[in-house]
């Protein structure tokens, strides 16, 4: 009887950790499902994105069932951002990654499946005809054609051939990018996919209006030479009927050679340019210089890639924003 009682006992005690085992392995496995999906107590949508036109379109769409961070932070010239650790973090723990892409963030460094790991990743250039362009996109008139040629041979050789990353300039790339929003919203969170649905579709509506408004105006614009600190206006410019000339490249840290500021300014006053526009999170010392030998204004308009903390404090958005840059075009080529 000991004999069998012993046994009995191991047999209990061999029950009793397996049972253990599993419960300890089940809870494991859960919580891993849980950390993976990265889903809330409170069951929101979890949404990382790279710059601020991103973050704003994600949160319209999201609404309320969405939580949406932003990883370039308010006042950081999103040309010169690089990722942190952190940033590396958070995207891991998104379901959905939203970058602008064209060449815009380091991809090469966000989207490695070591960072990614469940986070559905989405381009939204890719919702868009994404304009190539060189560094200096309008060949701007020469005095001569000695000074012509000249400029030909050496421009010819510092060309950089890129992709104009400024997508959101265009409301109507806007409203082609919500498509893309809702669609991985729904894919991710199928039980709200209405609610998505229906922010596109009003979202889209405001965006229609701000597009006519541009329409409106640019019909009553005879100067159609836009003169730019940076060539980062080069999308409303196509869609407008405008032609964009920059002191700089699409970077905003392309110095010019003073060759190119002279030919700037001949060009400003053969062709009777009536403003020079620069921007908030670009010096405005080359444009002052331009204007100071030109004669002409100059005003301020906003990119919308990166909002200060003050914007932001404010309630600026894209929409908003866009309406104040119409605003500021309106009365500089009156």
């Amino acid at each position: 009887m000991k004999v069998d009682l012993k046994r009995r006992n191991s047999k209990l005690h061999w029950l009793f950790y397996s049972f253990l085992s599993f419960i300890f392995l089940f809870t494991l496995v859960l919580a891993s499902g849980c950390t993976s999906q990265s889903k809330p107590t409170d069951g929101k949508l979890q949404v990382v994105t790279t710059i601020y036109p991103v973050y704003d379109l994600a949160k319209v769409i999201g609404g309320d069932k969405a939580d949406v961070t932003m990883l370039v932070a308010p006042g950081v010239e999103p040309h010169d951002w690089e990722p942190m650790v952190s940033n590396l973090k958070a995207i891991g723990k998104a379901q959905v990654f939203l970058y602008n892409g064209a060449g815009m963030e380091p991809v090469q460094k966000l989207l490695t499946k070591d960072v990614l790991r469940q986070a559905l990743p989405v381009d939204l250039s890719k919702s868009v005809v994404v304009r190539p362009m060189e560094e200096e996109e309008v060949n701007l008139e020469a005095d001569d054609r000695h000074t012509a040629a000249n400029h030909k041979d050496n421009h010819e050789a510092e060309h950089v051939h890129m992709d104009d990353p400024h997508i959101w300039l265009d409301p109507l790339n806007v409203e082609k990018e919500v498509d893309a929003v809702v669609a991985a919203f729904s894919k991710e969170d199928p039980a709200n996919a209405a609610y998505y649905a229906e922010n596109g579709r009003k979202y889209k509506e405001q965006l229609q209006a701000l597009n006519q408004a541009y329409v409106d105006w640019a019909k009553t614009v005879k100067d159609k030479n836009l003169v730019v600190t940076h060539e980062a206006f080069g999308y409303l410019a196509a869609q407008y009927g405008f032609k964009q000339v920059g002191i700089m490249g699409i970077f905003p840290d392309t110095e010019p050679t003073p060759d190119k500021m002279a030919r700037i300014v001949s060009f400003i006053k053969k062709n009777h340019v009536k403003a020079i526009f620069s921007e908030a999170l670009v010096s405005p010392k080359l444009a002052d210089a331009i204007a100071k030998e030109t004669g002409v204004h100059v005003y301020q308009l906003n990119t919308v890639e990166a909002l200060s903390k003050e914007d932001m404090a404010q309630g600026d958005t894209y929409l908003t924003l866009m309406r104040q840059n119409l605003k500021i075009l309106q009365e500089a080529l009156h």
